[in-house]
């Protein structure tokens, strides 16, 4: 369902603030999941990591309260992380841009999640080097339910699509097919080149947890996303790994034995080619026309 005119600032409004508390817990995720001793779920209330000051209700209002205190905890006055209203602020931005794509409906739904799931992901593979089992499987069972529920030439590729439907498969059939192929070759893509390198090498060149998430991007994305987010989280590795040199935050000696975590960069590509897949490529594909 679109909306136009004062229903949509409502409905965009809705979200936004929505989104904002949904980060909010994402920055519970983020901090407590890869840490011994925490659960997401215990203690209730949020607390400064700092002095355990449990915050009231005014101090954890997310991304404002943040604002109001400077950037301080009140109780102890020690800096508190630009990262958690980076976090808030990129959940209602992502959701933004997810409603303006799908509307109201079942896929906003599913996606919604998946694209929660990435930047819960992302960060925490960004501080922790780790990918948690228990935000990718759960993901990747709600990415198969979408892909029976809302049925999506995306998974297959349109082609692939209409041959399978010409033979007599059911609309369903084929997206949940599609959508189980995506995930085996996202998977295996890494997979493959982990196992390689480290043949090659002796040492594991990728993290556990990245085939994966390939895996699960692949799934919610499609077979003909794989090689896109490949190639396209390779470059924006490369780029980064190139400006922490220029800035000095790495050196060329460090490079060879510092591991730079992969996932942030899978959960980028996935998410620029969800939002701007389909524009890339009706601008790329007339190029390669002779």
């Amino acid at each position: 369902m679109i909306f136009e005119g004062a229903s949509a600032a409502v409905a965009y409004a809705v979200v936004f603030f929505f989104s904002l508390c949904v980060g909010s817990f994402l920055n519970v995720v983020i901090y407590r999941l890869p840490r011994e001793g925490l659960a997401v779920s215990s203690p209730r209330r949020s607390f400064c990591p700092n002095c355990r000051h449990q915050l009231s209700w005014h101090e954890n209002i997310p991304l404002f309260s943040w604002l109001l205190l400077r950037g301080r905890c009140r109780s102890c006055r020690s800096p508190i992380s630009a990262r958690y209203p980076l976090v808030e602020l990129t959940a209602a931005v992502l959701a933004i841009f997810l409603l303006q794509a799908e509307g109201f409906s079942w896929r906003f739904v599913f996606y919604f999640y998946f694209v929660m799931c990435l930047t819960a992901i992302a960060f925490i593979d960004l501080e922790f080097m780790v990918i948690p089992d228990i935000l990718v499987k759960p993901t990747v069972l709600l990415g198969l339910v979408s892909a029976a529920v809302t049925p999506y030439p995306r998974l297959t590729g349109l082609a692939l699509w209409n041959w399978l439907e010409a033979f007599g498969w059911n609309h369903r059939l084929v997206s949940l097919a599609g959508a189980v192929v995506a995930y085996a070759v996202g998977f295996l893509s890494l997979h493959l080149a982990s196992v390689a390198y480290k043949r090659l090498k002796g040492q594991r060149g990728l993290g556990e947890g990245d085939p994966p998430l390939m895996g699960l991007i692949a799934l919610f994305l499609g077979l003909p996303s794989v090689i896109p987010i490949l190639l396209l989280s390779s470059v924006l590795g490369l780029v980064s790994v190139a400006v922490l040199l220029f800035s000095g935050r790495l050196t060329s000696e460090g490079l060879g034995v510092k591991a730079i975590p992969f996932g942030p960069f899978l959960s980028l590509a996935a998410l620029i080619w969800l939002f701007w897949g389909d524009a890339f490529l009706s601008w790329y594909l007339p190029l390669m026309t002779f």
